[in-house]
């Protein structure tokens, strides 16, 4: 699991930004949105160009530094990488990651989209390999654990990370694949209604109809529609894609539903593609163009099914809910910080407080920027 991470120098982060989450409350309800002593469930909202999806970007660079995945969605513009504002040379990402007991840290910084400067793995505070090209120091490496990847030689092009992972499939045990495997099975996704906008588990477009079909899931996607969306179709295969039947033939699915309907495709697909990943996944505006109850029928059903940590973007303040979630799990970003609704009130909130009207209310104001 993912336990913390923080960002600095990074588009529009000229300090560092983070969120912990090994910040969990001693809250009695909302126990399915935490695993153990971390949050796992989790919903960020905040103002428009606050930030959120450039965080997403951040939060998923780890993809292709360690995972190998290219896909470039906007996240990779060399102009925008680097922050304007704060003179910094480079980006740096922070990720720390448990595994058995052990606190896994794994940063890079970086020049450019795909220019390393700087990378280290630690497990316990003990250092597995360091190095940095711009300050003239020996890169160092625990030989004993990296025997099996021979001789690597930083050049600021492939990481470490998925220089060992190529050469050789480290073992399951060792920090190198547990980095490797969480980079290759995290996600970010953004809904959109005529294309998927994802970087992560797949290179090539989503084909949603295609992967229902072919995996043998109308029918579950059936019940999911009806059963999150209120939507009642009679679904089909048809030549390798969905149809809707009727009384008088079948229509073509993607040209009869709408957006909302299309968009629910897709994010079924990927809540099946990801749902026993232990990984991350960053769904970003996933409920753009969603029903209110569909979107809160949404997230209840991630959060049911999806053993993966997620973190739900959203403009939508009816989500944030002690039905279903807990205040350490609901976020705000504004002015570069990211805070818990735990973290910005004195109150202690109970499973009976209405959360969205304490947050129009102003109660998680005062501590914030």
């Amino acid at each position: 699991m993912l336990i913390r991470f923080w960002v600095e120098g990074y588009r529009c982060f000229s300090q560092r930004t983070e969120i912990d989450l090994t910040d969990k409350k001693n809250y009695k309800f909302g126990v399915e949105c935490v695993r153990g002593d971390f949050l796992d469930k989790m919903v960020v909202l905040g103002g428009n160009n606050a930030g959120k999806t450039s965080f997403g970007f951040a939060m998923t660079d780890i993809v292709s530094t360690a995972g190998g995945f290219t896909k470039d969605i906007g996240q990779r513009n060399a102009r925008c990488f680097l922050n304007k504002g704060s003179g910094t040379d480079r980006a740096t990402f922070h990720y720390e990651l448990t595994h058995k007991g052990s606190v896994i840290t794994y940063e890079y910084s970086k020049s450019a989209p795909d220019t390393l400067v700087s990378e280290s793995l630690t497990v316990d505070r003990n250092v597995v390999f360091r190095y940095d090209l711009t300050d003239g120091s020996q890169p160092y490496f625990d030989h004993e654990t990296l025997r099996s990847a021979g001789t690597i030689v930083p050049d600021g092009g492939k990481s470490v990370i998925l220089t060992v992972a190529e050469r050789n499939r480290p073992d399951v045990d060792t920090a190198v694949w547990t980095v490797y495997s969480f980079a290759r099975h995290s996600l970010y996704y953004m809904a959109m209604w005529r294309m998927d906008v994802h970087i992560g588990i797949i290179g090539e477009q989503d084909d949603a109809e295609r992967y229902l079909v072919r995996n043998g899931m109308v029918d579950e996607f059936r019940t999911f529609l009806r059963d999150v969306g209120s939507i009642d179709l009679d679904l089909v295969s048809e030549d390798g894609r969905l149809a809707v039947s009727t009384a008088n033939g079948t229509l073509p699915f993607s040209e009869t539903v709408s957006r909302g309907t299309m968009i629910l495709c897709r994010l079924f697909c990927w809540i099946r593609r990801c749902r026993e990943r232990d990984a991350l996944i960053f769904f970003d505006d996933f409920d753009d163009m969603f029903h209110y109850r569909t979107a809160e029928n949404a997230i209840r059903y991630i959060i049911s099914s999806n053993r993966a940590q997620c973190i739900f973007v959203t403009h939508n303040t009816g989500l944030v809910s002690n039905d279903f979630l807990r205040p350490d799990c609901c976020f705000i970003m504004d002015g570069g910080t990211l805070n818990s609704f735990a973290s910005l009130t004195d109150k202690d909130i109970r499973r009976g407080h209405n959360l969205e009207k304490m947050l129009r209310g102003g109660e998680f104001d005062r501590h914030v920027g």
